[in-house]
């Protein structure tokens, strides 16, 4: 692998939303080091487009989670791998619990991960790719709006924080993910963002209606 492949794949990534991988062999540690040393760079313009203040970086966050998503577009252009290694490379868990600012660092890259749920769909309905890639949008439901069939969505890490629910509640309504909306407090900051104008989205509509308690005589 070329030592700037991994460095152009975040500028790339950043950039367009658009990468090229450059070789088969799957990132090391080196060249995942590589890649969160340019995606700190990025991050500091990135933080500045933020609505109010986003959480601080974690880097330990933000490398597992870079080293996961280049592997896994690795193993969604390169077939000949088979399932034992999309196994084997994806496994690894978070070395951080969500907060705030795991979510946020983790969010960084994993933001493409619908993008790259819809990509290995698209080669193969039982694509073995697609087990970590759902896996990672249950794990982490800011960075998975608009992925269909993702369930036990735990909101709690990042709600309360002002910044990351904006940016959950704008990618709900651009999605228009009605699913995102069995939380009480994200189908308020839902209806607090559209105001005056629920017609701008009529899937939404219906599921934004306060839930009224029912008399019994």
């Amino acid at each position: 692998m070329s030592s700037r492949a991994p460095v152009r794949f975040i500028a790339d990534l950043f950039d367009t939303g658009r990468v090229v991988l450059d070789g088969d062999t799957l990132a090391g540690p080196r060249d995942v080091s590589a890649m969160t040393e340019e995606l700190v760079e990025f991050e500091k313009v990135y933080r500045s487009t933020l609505p109010h203040h986003p959480p601080p970086l974690s880097l330990d966050a933000a490398d597992w989670a870079c080293g996961m998503l280049y592997r896994a577009c690795q193993f969604l252009v390169y077939r000949e791998y088979g399932e034992q290694a999309i196994a084997e490379q994806l496994s690894s868990s978070c070395p951080l619990k969500p907060s705030p600012s795991v979510c946020y660092s983790v969010d960084l890259t994993f933001r493409f991960l619908p993008d790259l749920v819809r990509l290995a769909r698209a080669a193969a309905e039982h694509d073995p790719l697609l087990t970590p890639l759902l896996r990672w949008a249950g794990d982490w439901p800011l960075s998975s709006v608009g992925i269909k069939g993702v369930e036990g969505i735990e909101v709690e890490p990042f709600i309360d924080d002002p910044c990351l629910r904006l940016m959950y509640v704008d990618r709900i309504i651009a999605q228009s993910d009605v699913s995102r909306l069995n939380d009480d407090r994200v189908r308020d900051a839902v209806r607090e963002a559209i105001g005056a104008f629920p017609e701008l989205v009529p899937d939404l509509r219906p599921h934004l209606q306060p839930v009224q308690s029912m008399e019994t005589s």
